[in-house]
């Protein structure tokens, strides 16, 4: 939600997003002091971090840790609607889809023990907003939710959207040796030839592939967004690979998202 300081605040079990940074209360996950937090935030896994399911799907996982360019993420919170729910006699499974990608599993542990709230099966066709900790099994990401709230307001989904691109763009900026998703040399110029796949400088904290790709993502004047195809075809010096790295990194870092299907693009920043 909106604060007085021109901000936003996202709360759940003490942790909250304010103002553009972070901020966990006394007995919320690690409670960190307000200074340790400060410093540490932008390395540390402990905040939650809104994001989207395709984002998530293509969080990319070292051991038990994942991350989303350079950004560690483990708490998040989606935003999507419930397509189908089945529940078993410890945990009940949904599969929320917010429209970036396939529908996520999401696994809700109940409490055999006693009748609370968490027991009741959200029905599908209802919108939720769900905070919980990425996890993947044999090769399928899911997400263990310790909170799944049915949305109220219609605004929460757009305020998600907001919440989820501004995070990524505050926690991608620099701080120490991290740019935009990629480390800096002596020269202040990060080698970016890995993800843009050539040697080629930066432009705007982009390389010269992905900013073509973005420019060509934002002037599509269609609604369904420019497909991966059109992409190919009106970049035909560049070869699938490198316009596929070139995308995810975009897509990553809160320049464009998907719209009809996981093929087809469109900027956050439409012209």
């Amino acid at each position: 939600m909106w604060n007085s300081h021109g901000g936003f605040e996202s709360n759940y079990g003490g942790s909250s997003f304010t103002g553009g940074s972070y901020t966990q209360s006394p007995g919320g996950f690690g409670s960190p002091s307000a200074s340790q937090f400060e410093k540490k935030s932008r390395s540390r896994a402990q905040h939650i971090v809104p994001c989207t399911v395709s984002q998530l799907l293509a969080a990319t996982q070292v051991e038990e840790t994942f991350r989303i360019g350079n950004i560690e993420i483990s708490q998040v919170t989606i935003v999507g609607i419930i397509r189908h729910a089945e529940k078993a006699p410890t945990n009940i499974v949904y599969k929320v889809d917010d429209m970036t990608a396939a529908p996520m599993d999401v696994r809700q542990w109940v409490d055999t023990d006693e009748i609370s709230s968490e027991n009741i099966v959200i029905p599908p066709e209802t919108y939720v907003k769900v905070a919980g900790h990425l996890r993947s099994f044999q090769n399928r990401k899911s997400l263990v939710a310790f909170k799944i709230i049915p949305l109220e307001d219609m605004n929460e989904l757009t305020t998600h959207i907001l919440e989820t691109v501004n995070a990524h763009q505050t926690l991608s900026k620099p701080s120490g040796p991290l740019i935009m998703g990629n480390s800096v040399g002596a020269s202040g110029m990060g080698d970016m030839g890995s993800l843009g796949g050539s040697g080629s400088g930066p432009t705007n904290g982009l390389t010269l592939h992905q900013s073509q790709v973005l420019n060509l993502i934002k002037a599509y004047p269609k609604p369904e967004g420019l497909s991966f195809q059109e992409l190919r075809s009106q970049l035909p010096n560049l070869n699938a690979s490198v316009i596929k790295q070139a995308v995810d990194f975009l897509s990553n870092e809160g320049h464009i998202y998907s719209t009809v299907d996981d093929e087809h693009f469109k900027s956050t920043d439409a012209e």
